[in-house]
């Protein structure tokens, strides 16, 4: 069934998991993200008039922007600049801007030839030329990259400039740490005209459940005498890039609260992109927190486990009496390197087997086939295993409290006949075959076909008795009127109540 269990301890942890707790790229999202949007504002750099106001264009950039290679469009001057700064990153973003910058100009950024249209022989010609060269490439975690690009213009005056790709406080230039995570709270400080209009644009991004990225450019020609230039980054550009949502994200979600599990999202991603994700695969907006570093994946485990839940059987059939509270179990399912301190620190750690091997180290349960729907049937799974242990534990108890009295001579008395020996010690021997009879039927498990709206259509002999084997159960071991005659709740399901939401919701998501 694709899943690899490291153990029984870990599938009966998995019976008792109350909250999964999801990653989003690379879990709820493909992982492979491909450039979606691009807004262009080199242009209107261009055609601003010259000023020596504070933020204002310089003639040096403008007449850097009019030296570039000629494939180079105006349409495309950011995405070019970000793939310069770009080409010697691992970051999977920086893949998709430099792959989709090779779509347009070869597989040599730093000499591009227009793939698109007509191309000129003298454009080609001009673009050799040119001996661009990238320096001083450097990446900063959760800021964005840097780079030095040389070797721009002809022969006789040639220009440099700095460029950065990042979030909105890494492209205006700000070296420390900025309040907010991603700089939209800072002082509008070196204001460049397009500021604002770039900050709409990258929250419309986000809201479409994009990664909005600022492109940045700094005219190095003008030095001071320490070194530094005295021009300003001016944003140029702004790149959106999409990771697509899985098709089956949405049904597995579904399906989780549909057996009475409470589905959160945790992601270091812009609040805005993790609500547009949660959004599309029907995750609360309240179980949804961003932003969030590695340790800030392990507090929000912690917390969580430190809730109370009511236990599901009690509250099946009893909501309102005598509840018993327990500890919450929470599962989380991840892939990336990222997500390896919350896997170890859940109950239940779940890694895509397409992810990083530390995830899969730390993981307990392996999707051998990268599909979110072995989420469900994992769980799915735990739970007919512990229904086949009731059956075998009620079965046993029933079939030696019915036997035992004619094998002591009940019967003697009335009919003057005994059980005898040898027929007692093989129905004593019955009882420990049926047993294992119905344990190996396990080995014949059919996992369930997962509807769109999440109900689960159960297939084979070793799961169609679940429903039957917890009825009877609670009938024996619960209290049986109570059983046959109370009455039930119409939001019951067959797997229990969905979690209830609770005064410490607020404090989940306000944790980092």
């Amino acid at each position: 069934n694709g899943l690899l269990i490291k153990g029984g301890a870990v599938l009966e942890m998995a019976h008792h998991v109350k909250t999964v707790v999801f990653d989003k790229t690379g879990t709820l999202t493909t992982g492979r993200a491909v450039v979606g949007s691009r807004i262009e504002y080199a242009s209107q750099l261009m055609n601003e008039d010259v000023s020596a106001q504070a933020g204002a264009v310089s003639g040096a950039l403008k007449k850097l922007l009019q030296r570039l290679p000629p494939a180079v469009k105006q349409t495309d001057i950011a995405l070019w600049f970000a793939c310069c700064a770009e080409l010697r990153s691992e970051h999977p973003l920086g893949h998709a801007i430099v792959n989709s910058g090779k779509e347009i100009w070869g597989y040599d950024i730093l000499r591009p030839i227009a793939k698109r249209g007509t191309v000129n022989k003298s454009e080609e010609e001009d673009a050799v030329g040119q001996q661009l060269s990238i320096s001083d490439s450097q990446v900063v975690p959760g800021r964005g990259v840097q780079c030095t690009v040389n070797g721009i213009g002809e022969s006789e005056d040639k220009s440099c400039c700095i460029v950065r790709v990042g979030n909105r406080a890494w492209a205006h230039g700000f070296e420390g740490e900025e309040e907010g995570g991603d700089g939209l709270s800072l002082i509008k400080a070196k204001d460049d005209g397009n500021s604002n209009q770039a900050d709409d644009d990258v929250r419309s991004l986000r809201t479409q459940g994009q990664i909005g990225v600022y492109v940045s450019v700094q005219s190095n020609n003008n030095t001071k005498e320490d070194g530094s230039s005295t021009e300003d980054f001016h944003v140029i550009g702004v790149i959106g890039i999409l990771d697509p949502v899985k098709n089956e994200a949405k049904s597995t979600v579904a399906a989780l609260k549909y057996m009475g599990i409470d589905v959160w999202m945790c992601t270091g991603d812009h609040e805005l992109t993790a609500q547009a994700v949660a959004l599309k695969v029907g995750i609360d907006q309240d179980n949804v927190c961003s932003n969030v570093k590695p340790e800030g994946k392990a507090d929000l485990i912690r917390r969580l486990q430190k809730r109370r839940v009511v236990h599901s059987n009690r509250r099946r059939w009893r909501r309102n009496r005598n509840e018993t509270m327990v500890d919450n179990r929470v599962a989380v399912v991840g892939d990336g390197i990222n997500d390896a301190v919350a896997l170890a620190r859940s109950d239940v750690g779940i890694a895509i087997g397409a992810g990083t091997e530390v995830a899969v180290e730390a993981a307990d349960i392996v999707l051998v086939r990268s599909q979110l729907h072995d989420v469900v049937v994992s769980l799915h799974l735990s739970r007919v295993v512990f229904g086949r242990i009731r059956l075998n534990f009620v079965w046993a108890m029933a079939y030696n409290l019915f036997a035992l009295p004619f094998a002591a001579g009940l019967l003697y008395p009335f009919t003057d006949w005994t059980l005898p020996p040898a027929f007692a010690g093989l129905m004593m021997a019955f009882s420990s075959v049926s047993v294992v009879v119905s344990s190996l039927l396990l080995r014949m498990y059919v996992k369930p076909v997962i509807n769109d709206d999440g109900r689960l259509d159960e297939r084979g002999c070793a799961s169609c008795a679940t429903g039957l084997v917890e009825s009877c159960y609670m009938c024996l071991f619960h209290n049986p009127l109570t059983f046959m005659f109370g009455r039930r709740s119409q939001n019951n399901d067959r797997y229990g109540y969905p979690l209830e939401d609770d005064l410490e919701i607020s404090e989940q998501r306000s944790i980092i």
